[in-house]
This record gives C-alpha cells, structure tokens and sequence, in this order.
C-alpha cells in the first residue's frame, strides 16, 4: 500500500451510487494516529514494533491518498480502522454509513429483552484483554447487563494484558477455557470440547453458590 501512486474512481460503479451500505463494525476503531488500528491490533496480530510503524505509515499514506482524490479525510473517522482499515475504504468509496456492530446485531436479536429477565449471563471472546472493554461484544453485553443489575461471566480463549480492565466493564468474573499448555492447532481443535466442558463447570459452581445461599436463610430462620 506504501507503494500506491494514485487512486482512480472512474471506474467505480455507478449503481453504488443509488443503494445505501450500512456496515456494522467496531465503533471504536480509527485508522490512523496513536490510536489508529495499526498500531492498537498490530502487537496483538504478531508484528513487531517496526512493522507496526511500517504499516502505520502505509495506513498514513492510503488515507492521503484518498483525500487527494476525493477530499476526505478518513483518519480519525469512528468505525474507519475497522477490520484494518476496510471501514474507511467503504466510506470512502461506496459511502457507506458505520454503525456499532453491537447496536446493529443486539437489535435484531432483541438481545435487551431477554438479559432483562435472565439470572445470570454468560457471555465469550476469543482473547480477554485491555482492549475488550472498547465496543467488543462481551463489553457491551455487560453494559446492558448491569442496567439491570444482573451478573456476568465471560468464557474466553486466552486471558490477556489488562484483563483485569474488563471488571470495570462490568464483566463481574472471567476464566479460560484452556485446560493445559498447548499449541494454537491443538487449542483449535480441542475448543468445542473445553468451551462445553467449561461452561458447565461455571454453571456447577453457580448451583453451589445457589445451595449456600439457600442453607444460610435456613440457619438464619430457625
């Protein structure tokens, strides 16, 4: 992308221009500056500190670019470094309108509705890390949550840097389904299983909770 000249529209479609693109992604997610998508996902992805800067720089210049052509600055656009940097390509190019992911789907579902009446929420991400709480799923199934005051638990793969960020979030416990050190393939494989398996070991530990609770009122009855 560093090597990019030019941006030619010409060709673009003309029929983009009578349908509206409404795109569901990371609200949270800008496409350059400190903040830009390279530099927040690239550690997490595997890059190194120089290549995070090397793609940052690409990121730089593909948004130049597209100012140039079409006199729009997608930099710090909420949502534009969404899935590395697709968001602002669509605003750019089809004009698309971004909406939080989260707002989108849970509306659809009516996902409101029914934590409203639940006990308890369980809820899951690949990774739990600092970056959950900003408009990853788990994050915003908790914000509902704690409207009303109901608990959550979220199930993860890998327990990251700044987990312990989530409980602010409202995430009330977290625990990983990974059972012993492992490669990624094995994980892979094994996850349906452990996911299953950790899943009714949370809820075992809930009816124990449920038995203790339900003991003390006896003892404090008689």
């Amino acid at each position: 992308m560093i090597k990019v000249d030019s941006i030619d529209t010409t060709q673009l479609d003309q029929r983009l221009g009578n349908v509206t693109v409404d795109v569901a992604c990371n609200w949270q997610n800008v496409l350059c500056g400190e903040k830009g998508v390279a530099r927040v996902f690239g550690p997490q992805k595997g890059a190194t500190s120089q290549q995070v800067e090397q793609l940052s720089s690409a990121l730089e210049h593909y948004a130049s670019l597209i100012q140039e052509e079409l006199g729009m600055d997608v930099r710090l656009l909420p949502g534009g470094g969404a899935s590395g940097g697709l968001g602002a390509g669509l605003i750019a190019f089809t004009g698309a309108v971004l909406h939080p992911r989260f707002d989108i789907i849970m509306d659809y579902i009516r996902i409101e509705e029914k934590i409203a009446t639940a006990d308890v929420v369980m809820t899951a991400e690949g990774s739990l890390d600092f970056q959950t709480p900003n408009g990853k799923i788990p994050s915003e199934v908790a914000r509902i949550a704690k409207k009303h005051n109901i608990p959550v638990i979220a199930i993860t793969g890998t327990i990251g840097e700044g987990a312990a960020l989530n409980y602010q979030a409202g995430i009330d416990a977290y625990l990983s389904i990974i059972q012993k050190p492992t490669s990624l393939e094995k994980a892979m494989i094994k996850a349906p299983k452990w996911i299953e398996e950790s899943t009714e070991s949370v809820l075992r530990q809930i009816v124990i909770g449920l038995e203790m609770a339900e003991k003390k009122l006896i003892r404090e009855r008689i």
